[in-house]
């Protein structure tokens, strides 16, 4: 059975060089397969200088391990630039293999975690700490700040009593949107705002970098039939999913 196979193994072979001959486009790399097998029942032990006496017994095997099957891990790598999603210039991320080495390697956003690498950024953070340089707001702060940047809060104040628009007031909206703010980080107009308005006001995230953010004070009576009927913009935009299309794609190709 052995000799009958290698003898197909050889015609496979021979043909698949014939064939490499007339089509010379033809990939004859090897699969990366691995397969870790095991005798269930190993030969004995031979006496010295001799070869050990292996029955048909001794040629059943067992499946142990698929290496090929295994999922390969992720890339630990260091940013170069900042990526949004990812992270900024010195942070030491793991990312998947695709990501890695087909956009951000290639682009010249990261570099791989080498010691060198790592020694390079360590002594460049070093050096900006003994600068004093502003601490950047990280890749989470910059997605707050762009998500809050096309916000649109709707106040709710007493329609039935006077007041004055405070900090507080806009914090407990911000809570109902769900976004927690401290008041300290909210800055109102100079001019004190007293009615049903539209005004902006400043949010200043992790103390580094601050964002205009729209709102509007909307009334609300005891009497919900005095209550205004007004369209107003959703509190946050929609997200939709960009689909791919074969003019987008024929006018990248073509780019």
């Amino acid at each position: 059975m052995l000799r009958t196979a290698l003898q197909s193994t050889r015609q496979c072979s021979q043909r698949l060089l014939t064939t490499h001959k007339d089509a010379p486009l033809l990939n004859l790399e090897h699969v990366r397969t691995t397969v870790i097998m095991e005798q269930m029942f190993p030969p004995k032990l031979a006496r010295k200088g001799a070869l050990p006496k292996v029955t048909q017994k001794n040629r059943v095997l067992n499946f142990v391990d698929r290496v090929h099957a295994h999922k390969t891990p992720d890339i630990t790598c260091i940013l170069t630039d900042f990526v949004e999603g990812v992270g900024i210039r010195g942070d030491t991320v793991t990312v998947k293999r695709r990501l890695f080495r087909g956009k951000l390697f290639p682009a010249g956003q990261a570099v791989y975690a080498t010691d060198e690498n790592v020694e390079k950024f360590t002594r460049e953070k070093q050096e900006k700490g003994i600068k004093e340089e502003a601490k950047p707001l990280g890749v989470y702060g910059e997605m707050t700040v762009k998500q809050l940047a096309g916000m649109y809060l709707k106040v709710p104040m007493s329609g039935d009593n006077s007041w004055v628009l405070t900090p507080k007031n806009v914090r407990v909206a911000l809570r109902k949107a769900g976004v927690e703010v401290k008041e300290s980080c909210i800055t109102l107009p100079q001019e004190a705002i007293t009615g049903p308005e539209e005004f902006n006001f400043r949010i200043t995230v992790n103390g580094v970098k601050s964002v205009m953010v729209k709102g509007r004070v909307v009334l609300r009576h005891n009497d919900p039939s005095k209550d205004e009927r007004i369209e107003l913009p959703p509190t946050w935009l929609p997200t939709t999913k960009i689909k791919k299309t074969k003019q987008s794609a024929e006018s990248r190709g073509d780019s």
